[in-house]
């Protein structure tokens, strides 16, 4: 039996997405871009937002708006909402209860730890001061990191590349559909949370379904046997 770290976890790494996972902000990324729409005169229902975030803006942006629409802003619709999350909303983002706690109980069993993020870098280093997470992390990745966001692979294998983890003992970890696809295909196995307000039956592919991070952390025996050989 091989063991990945002293504290005896076979796991080696979790790569953690931030939104939704570790900060309750889905909703006010919904927000965000109905209202950046709006600012271009692009008329867009909320819950048709919603199902998307966990995109980047590079591909909710196309997903959305129409050939025409995308030739006339759709890449200033993309600046005008980072620059609106940054001035309206990102400040009134809050950790998830015991989100830190989370990530602490992970670092002291001896999991490498990586945010796997494709937000803006500034937003990026703005959410690890905010779990006061920069201590207990091998790396965290941001759009510079990745030419297309999730559910591309490329933010999991960039944050899997900054831990120097074996991807055959590592656990991707997020809220999204998207997380699941970007990590499967990898292939990373996937902890799935709810706290991000996507339906059960939408993350039904993951290897492990939580609540959220606390609920997950309760159960880092169990979810450590998945690595057992």
């Amino acid at each position: 039996m091989v063991l990945a770290n002293p504290n005896g976890m076979r796991t080696e790494a979790m790569l953690l997405d931030i939104d939704g996972t570790l900060i309750d902000s889905n909703d006010k990324h919904a927000d965000c871009w109905v209202e950046a729409f709006a600012h271009f005169g692009k008329h867009v229902e909320w819950n048709d937002v919603r199902v998307q975030i966990g995109k980047g803006g590079d591909l909710l942006v196309p997903d959305t708006l129409d050939a025409k629409e995308m030739r006339a802003f759709g890449e200033a619709v993309k600046s005008y909402r980072g620059e609106l999350w940054k001035r309206r909303y990102m400040e009134t983002v809050q950790p998830f209860p015991h989100a830190r706690e989370s990530i602490l109980a992970l670092h002291d069993r001896g999991i490498k730890l990586a945010f796997a993020s494709s937000s803006n870098p500034d937003e990026v280093e703005y959410y690890v001061e905010l779990l006061g997470a920069r201590a207990l992390l091998a790396g965290s990745t941001s759009k510079k990191d990745a030419q297309f966001s999730k559910p591309s692979p490329e933010i999991f294998q960039a944050a899997l590349e900054q831990t120097g983890a074996d991807p055959e003992r590592t656990f991707a970890v997020g809220d999204t559909p998207y997380d699941v696809l970007s990590a499967h295909r990898i292939p990373l196995p996937v902890i799935a949370v709810l706290s991000g307000g996507f339906a059960r039956e939408l993350l039904a592919k993951a290897e492990y379904l939580f609540a959220d991070i606390g609920a997950m952390t309760k159960e880092l025996d169990r979810i450590d046997e998945y690595f057992r050989t």
